[in-house]
């Protein structure tokens, strides 16, 4: 793309609506949200899954994977005294454990917020659904095609998604609050548009669409998963055109500002801000400052980032994707 003068920005008005409550901002300081790993173990395999090498590791040093029940219990406890207002069960497949629905009472009983991610195949069950309903969830479900061809291709485990599909289904019967949550590869870049299209008639508004970080099943196999954003971005505005057509929501995860053009309001590091807000904590792992690792370790910037009038706020690109393809694509608004 290189350097160009792309429009004057101005967040407060662009055209995608931002998911509600998607920032974790903090005016005091101290730390709101919590991402909690309950464990290790998935009935999914994605290629562009980010803990994979994690548990390959747990699994080769014969650690356990698993935090138990106790010792969720008190970091939902510690969290509480220490402020935090939300916390989100990932891990892994947190629907794997049958303690989650107690996990989720205790969380809300302290007057936490809680939040699950899960790829959606237990929630098929109706036992399962039903145990986790009613109680005020946010579920982040990840889906990634629009048909089992594709989303199957990306998850490598058959099947997974007429289970997932399903879980969206019995969720969206039940009235519970649901995003779903796309990464993009190239394996479903051709199908961005159809399965958005897919997602809105299913009855879900607010869409999550993030850009691979490079670590995990991604890293292994970096340039076989993850797609060049100026290859990806054509797909996203059809994408956000699609969403605008139903009144829906969308936020982008991972992608600089200088590519999003007149969605710039899409982006949600725009409201993360750069505020030390909010702490993941995986398993056998000191907790990380995700506000501030993010920014700090993970991502980088080009030298001509310095020219950009959104430098300020862009957190810039994963690290190793500059690695990997340059910042050739990379553009200076001015």
């Amino acid at each position: 793309m290189g350097d160009r003068i792309l429009y004057k920005p101005d967040p407060s008005r662009g055209r995608c609506t931002v998911l509600e409550g998607c920032g974790h901002l903090s005016t005091n300081g101290r730390f709101t949200h919590l991402d909690l790993k309950l464990l290790d173990d998935c009935n999914n395999n994605c290629i562009h899954c980010v803990i994979a090498d994690q548990r390959e590791r747990a699994r080769a040093l014969g650690r356990k994977g698993f935090r138990t029940t106790q010792e969720v219990v008190k970091e939902i406890v510690e969290a509480k005294h220490q402020g935090v207002q939300v916390v989100t069960f990932t891990g892994g497949e947190p629907t794997l454990r049958k303690d989650l629905p107690l996990l989720v009472r205790l969380a809300r009983g302290e007057g936490l917020k809680v939040g699950i991610q899960t790829n959606g195949r237990l929630l098929v069950y109706d036992k399962v659904c039903d145990a986790l309903s009613g109680m005020g969830v946010r579920f982040v479900v990840a889906i990634h095609g629009s048909c089992a061809e594709v989303h199957d291709a990306v998850t490598r485990a058959k099947g997974s998604f007429e289970q997932t599909i399903g879980g969206i289904r019995n969720l969206i019967k039940k009235g519970e609050t649901v995003t779903a949550k796309v990464v993009i590869s190239r394996k479903n870049l051709g199908d961005l548009q159809t399965l958005a299209e897919k997602i809105l008639s299913e009855g879900i508004r607010r869409l999550n669409l993030t850009f691979p970080h490079g670590l995990g099943n991604a890293g292994k196999d970096y340039l076989g998963v993850v797609p060049k954003l100026s290859e990806v971005m054509p797909e996203l505005f059809r994408v956000f055109q699609s969403v605008e057509r139903h009144g829906a929501e969308v936020v982008t995860e991972g992608i600089p500002l200088c590519f999003l053009g007149e969605y710039l309001r899409c982006a949600s590091e725009l409201y993360y801000g750069m505020a030390v807000s909010s702490i993941v904590k995986q398993l056998d792992q000191d907790a990380r400052n995700w506000s501030k690792d993010r920014v700090e370790e993970e991502k980088a910037k080009s030298q001509k980032c310095k020219r950009c009038a959104l430098n300020n706020q862009c957190e810039g690109v994963w690290k190793e994707y500059l690695e990997y393809f340059g910042d050739e694509e990379l553009s200076v608004v001015l």
